[in-house]
């Protein structure tokens, strides 16, 4: 940990992200069943060793992907997680992307291996995501440093620690007590799902920005409609975000502030009893993973440097298209300069 000061916090699973292509059947030995899936560090050591070419690796996980590009916006930024012990080849990688995108790595050793996320694309265009978290779950609640908490401006959690009620109470009640702003990245439907009651908590008791896309927001919405003690019912039919129902949520005062990532439609946020609406530019775009986290990166940025509610959204529109079609979520400074130059 170094003494540089960060304006923005980033806490998740510290994942090293891997993409390759595969020009033949996956074979039915790997496992691969799904379009989602985690799998053990055995399989995942087997399915790299066949792999035909040398596989585009990066740090991923989504707080890492924005904590890169905030950075690259010019926001100082810090990054919160665990990864494997000093000699781990993928803990170097993961490290080694945050320094060269300019981001504070505060990073925990485990013994355990560091996460990875492998993105397979096969011949027919089809993707499959195998997952093996590894060291990235041993991140603990006393692990979150409190004096980057205490400088920084604001902090943004990943969904993907939710359920871990300990080191999200941390996070939010540290913010609290030091006037950070706090944010949450949902990041999945299945999470918007199950823990709905959770995050509708999160939002009653905290002053909080939650992030999700149109998909998780409708799982959220559909969640609290059907049992409000126990969201995780099950989704059924077409997810529809209830614009009522967030708008009820956000009435009382500034807080929470629910923004909702629509993709080629722009965004939507809720705030006040108000909906503030930033559209965007159609564009084609063949590859959309980081395209989220981008978005949050952006917003969050707007946010740090005093933009409006709807200049935040656009800023995070303009962010997100700018990582689309690159597979490593966009960390290139060149691409982000011109949006670095207006903030």
């Amino acid at each position: 940990m170094t003494n540089q000061e960060t304006d923005l916090l980033c806490i998740g699973n510290a994942m090293v992200d891997i993409f390759a292509g595969i020009d033949r059947e996956i074979p039915p030995s790997w496992g691969l069943s799904k379009a989602v899936q985690h799998i053990t560090d055995g399989k995942l050591a087997e399915i790299l060793a066949a792999l035909p070419d040398s596989p585009l690796a990066t740090a991923g996980g989504g707080a890492a992907n924005t904590a890169r590009i905030a950075s690259l916006l010019g926001i100082s930024t810090a990054f919160v997680g665990s990864t494997g012990p000093s000699g781990d080849p993928c803990a170097a990688v993961f490290e080694d992307a945050l320094v060269r995108a300019g981001v504070i790595p505060c990073l925990i050793r485990d013994t355990s291996p560091t996460g990875v996320c492998l993105i397979l694309k096969t011949r027919e265009g089809r993707q499959i995501i195998a997952a093996c978290p590894g060291a990235a779950l041993r991140l603990a609640a006393e692990d979150v440093p409190e004096d980057r908490m205490r400088e920084a401006r604001a902090v943004i959690l990943d969904g993907f620690l939710l359920g871990r009620d300990a080191l999200v109470h941390r996070v939010l009640d540290l913010a609290n007590q030091w006037g950070t702003q706090a944010a949450l990245d949902v990041g999945s439907v299945s999470l918007a799902s199950c823990h709905a009651g959770e995050i509708a908590r999160y939002c009653r008791d905290y002053p909080l920005i939650v992030f999700m896309n149109e998909e998780e927001a409708g799982a959220f919405c559909q969640a609290l409609s059907k049992d409000k003690e126990t969201p995780e019912a099950g989704l059924n039919g077409n997810l529809q975000v209830d614009e009522d129902m967030l708008t009820r949520m956000t009435a009382k005062d500034l807080f929470p502030i629910i923004v909702v990532k629509r993709g080629k439609r722009g965004a939507m946020v809720f705030a006040g009893g108000h909906i503030y609406s930033a559209p965007v530019l159609a564009v084609s775009s063949a590859e959309t993973i980081g395209a989220g986290d981008a978005f949050c990166a952006g917003f969050m940025a707007g946010w740090i440097r005093g933009k409006p509610l709807a200049g935040c959204a656009a800023l995070g529109n303009k962010t997100a298209r700018e990582v689309l079609d690159t597979p490593d979520a966009g960390a290139d400074r060149k691409k982000l300069a011109h949006i670095a130059r207006n903030l």
